[in-house]
């Protein structure tokens, strides 16, 4: 036995249904009427504004960067998980 090529399992349909999955809460307006992809995509805009300059520390960029990341990120790692384990007769 040896090692298995596709070890990944790699499947386009948990990148489509994860990434909509997301953005889908993501967008709905709920921090002082504004969602978190509108303000995140709102702050790179405003970083792009003054661009050879790199954002300070205390900019809110890089809170909406890391939340809406982290989001995303587990959002893809629960849908792989289920929709693999699901697949695979696991549950």
């Amino acid at each position: 036995m040896g090692f298995e090529r596709d070890w990944l399992r790699t499947d386009l349909n948990v990148i489509g249904f994860g990434l909509i999955g997301w953005l889908a809460p993501s967008s709905v307006p709920a921090i002082n009427g504004k969602s978190l992809t509108g303000l995140f995509f709102e702050s790179i805009g405003t970083e792009l504004a003054h661009f050879p300059t790199p954002p300070a520390l205390t900019s809110q960029f890089w809170l909406w960067l890391v939340t809406w990341h982290l989001g995303l990120f587990l959002c893809l790692t629960f849908g792989q998980i289920g929709f693999k384990g699901r697949t695979e007769d696991y549950f």
